[in-house]
């Protein structure tokens, strides 16, 4: 028996999506004692053991690719595949960059058959992610997959990808700018995963957003000392404004590129917004009035990429290929052969 899965290799989390579209997900990071690079520990019992010492730190493998570090990738990895807990055998839809390059496809496929994948396929993020939406890869439309670290954009018109981009902003960079912004107001250290709470209960983008405070704990940069102190939605009005710049200019530079004879239909049909780092609040409202095109995003825009993969492999015939390659550009056609 086959068992078909999705999944993402985000630099926050790792994903697993199987044809049920039952999600598992970790962080995708490892424990590591800093003496003799042994790893402790990876996803969250990682997280449940790092206790900020100086013998232990925190890495994430998938941050610049994933030729970082093999083994701590391979562990990571090894790690999620456990989830399954299957005998059978087992065929993966892996979510890459668009400028992933051969290399370091050959190094992922490699270490997923190390880790009990029999077939593995790559297929670009925001394909998957379109897919994962619930969109046609057939239609005329723009893909924005805003990840923790990296955004992945394409635009699509009648089953090709014409135009795409891979930048080096997402969540984690929202993340910093409150972190950055504490320090500077009242001197106080917070950590990211701080940061990150705080956007996610306060931060905004765009008017609508319900007013209120938050306590949180820090230290004192200079002392160590700890102090608590309140945050407020107007507080971190307008700390956003750095990575916002980078995200929106990155896509207008794609639509910029995108040839005459489909603009009308593009941006008819408009950006499908998706991502854990696309959920700040009033970021699809911001984009679509500083773009001028129509912004939608699912309700769970951060599996999108998992689910996407998860259902790209329900669709591809079962000895369709030989394993281990890119079959990005082969989507739609299985696309339309599954609707027939």
């Amino acid at each position: 028996m086959l068992t078909k899965i999705g999944l993402d290799l985000g630099y926050a989390n790792i994903t697993l999506s199987d044809s049920a579209a039952a999600i598992y997900r970790e962080p995708s990071i490892a424990l590591i004692d800093k003496e003799n690079r042994r790893i402790i520990s990876v996803g969250d019992e990682a997280v449940k053991a790092f206790d900020g010492g100086e013998r232990t730190v925190l890495v994430r493998p998938f941050k610049n690719g994933l030729l970082f570090d093999h083994k701590i990738t391979q562990s990571v990895i090894s790690n999620a595949m456990r989830a399954i807990n299957t005998g059978d055998r087992i065929r993966c839809m892996v979510g890459v960059p668009s400028d992933f390059v051969p290399k370091q496809e050959k190094e992922l496929f490699s270490m997923l058959n190390a880790a009990g994948v029999s077939d593995c396929y790559a297929v670009s993020r925001a394909v998957a992610a379109l897919i994962g939406a619930g969109y046609s890869p057939m239609m005329s439309v723009i893909s924005v997959n805003v990840g923790a670290s990296r955004t992945e954009i394409a635009v699509f018109n009648n089953g090709s990808v014409i135009q795409s981009a891979s930048v080096a902003v997402g969540g984690e960079d929202f993340d910093k700018v409150v972190k950055q912004y504490i320090l500077e107001q009242g001197d106080v250290n917070v950590s990211l995963s701080v940061a990150k709470a705080i956007k996610e209960r306060l931060g905004s983008v765009w008017t609508g957003r319900e007013a209120e405070s938050v306590e949180i704990e820090g230290t004192l940069s200079l002392t160590g000392n700890k102090v608590r102190m309140f945050v407020s939605t107007e507080d971190i009005v307008g700390v956003f404004e750095k990575p916002l710049h980078m995200l929106l200019m990155a896509v207008a530079e794609v639509i910029k590129k995108i040839p005459l004879d489909h603009v009308e239909k593009t941006f008819e049909n408009g950006i499908v917004l998706t991502g854990g780092g696309a959920m700040l609040y009033g970021l699809d409202m911001m984009m679509n009035k500083i773009l001028g095109v129509p912004v939608t995003q699912p309700r769970d825009a951060i599996d999108s990429v998992a689910k996407g993969l998860s259902r790209i492999n329900n669709f591809i015939p079962v000895k369709a290929h030989v394993a281990n390659k890119n079959i990005t550009s082969q989507i739609a056609k299985y696309y339309e052969n599954n609707k027939s």
